[in-house]
């Protein structure tokens, strides 16, 4: 399996919940951009993941983006898991497919906090690369709509996972997205390398950025994320009731789902906002992302919790300005007033007032984008980003 020190077969453990139909299997853009990679990496991939059955393809999956066009990439398939505690019932099916996929590579592939993310190094005794894409106990603890007691239970049970993930990770090759990953990591005892996790291609960047403001007298807002708790949507319902109270002249873009759609949903109705926000639901395709972020002003991030958020990267690389909260891994990564601002955690008028500063002096914004934008395309590209998280050395 090895040639030399070339290791030349790897396996990925990853809930991406495939979806399987008339026996071919598709995932979204930005797994198949990682499997690209890899697959023009190694000699051979075996592909371990939670699928889906579907009828028909889903809303959220493009017909181009199936795997069956890599044709040394093998599907082994998982059940499908919708969360950590329901794959808890699936334990003896992981460990036996960990187990058997073992013998025929030379290196395993894993997220955390995926489910069993520990298996391959502590089950299948393989080299592996564990790749911390996240904190669930963080997460956990920002969930709005979960009372002190149920965020203390889910926590309590997921700490056997979590100490079996940091045993793991101490026979492994580490990579966080974001250095406070690994600063959490190394009170464990754990060595492992920070990242900033990117999905934007060098030809995806357009040779010359859009101008800003788009229209005069009115700002345009993005936000692109799941619409979940974790991402501050309470913050960015806020917002809009600041800008509206403000009289500022606004349009708002929301891409994405999640559970606090219908939260989102209601919210917009019930304001009587629906001629200011526009609520377009999940965008798989990437040149149509692309396509909203070049008529925009303003990327908008009001996140709590996150490892190093891609959607930041991607909204840089197209010339947005960027306005978040001083989450994760961007501290890090960007400078506050040069490359990005920053406005504090679940302060929409804070918020508010530099979407006003914008108004009056967009031209401030104007080198804050351009200098994200040399930044990204310089340092953070999916071919950077890729080519030190799957090179793997003693």
């Amino acid at each position: 399996m090895e040639r030399g020190n070339h290791l030349t077969r790897i396996a990925t453990l990853v809930s991406w919940n495939l979806q399987q139909f008339q026996g071919r299997y598709y995932t979204l853009n930005v797994h198949f951009s990682y499997l690209k990679f890899i697959a023009n990496k190694y000699d051979k991939v075996y592909l371990i993941s939670s699928v889906k059955s579907q009828e028909s393809l889903s809303g959220d999956v493009d017909p181009n983006y199936g795997i069956s066009v890599f044709n040394n990439v093998v599907v082994i398939p998982l059940p499908e898991v919708t969360s950590s505690a329901k794959a808890l019932l699936r334990f003896r099916t992981y460990f036996s497919t960990i187990k058997r996929i073992a013998e025929c590579v030379d290196l395993f592939y894993c997220r955390v906090p995926d489910p069993f993310s520990w298996m391959p190094a502590l089950v299948g005794k393989k080299k592996t690369i564990m790749h911390f894409v996240g904190d669930t106990i963080d997460t956990t603890k920002y969930n709005e709509k979960w009372s002190s007691l149920k965020k203390a239970l889910m926590i309590t049970g997921y700490k056997p996972e979590w100490w079996l993930t940091i045993r793991a990770a101490k026979k492994s090759k580490v990579y966080c997205n974001g250095y406070h990953l690994v600063k959490r990591l190394e009170k464990h005892g754990v060595v492992a390398r920070p990242v900033v996790s990117s999905t934007v291609s060098i030809n995806q960047f357009p040779s010359s950025l859009h101008q800003i403001p788009v229209l005069p007298n009115q700002v345009s807002v993005l936000f692109l994320s799941y619409i979940r708790y974790a991402k501050g949507i309470s913050c960015l319902m806020d917002l809009l009731s600041e800008l509206t109270r403000l009289n500022v002249p606004y349009k708002f873009y929301i891409v994405g789902d999640g559970e606090m759609m219908p939260d989102l949903q209601n919210f917009v109705r019930n304001n009587g906002l629906s001629e200011r926000v526009t609520l377009k639901g999940h965008i798989n395709n990437r040149e149509s992302i692309n396509a909203l972020m070049q008529t925009c002003d303003l990327f908008f991030f009001p996140s709590l919790s996150e490892g190093s958020p891609r959607v930041i990267i991607e909204a840089a690389s197209q010339g947005l300005p960027i306005l978040s909260t001083p989450v994760g891994s961007l501290p890090y990564t960007f400078v506050d007033g040069e490359t990005i601002r920053f406005f504090p955690f679940n302060n929409a008028k804070k918020a508010a007032s530099i979407i006003q500063e914008f108004l009056d002096n967009p031209q401030v914004f104007e080198t804050q984008r351009n200098k994200a934008y040399n930044l990204v395309k310089e340092h953070y590209t999916i071919e950077s980003f890729l080519s030190v998280v799957f090179e793997y050395e003693e």
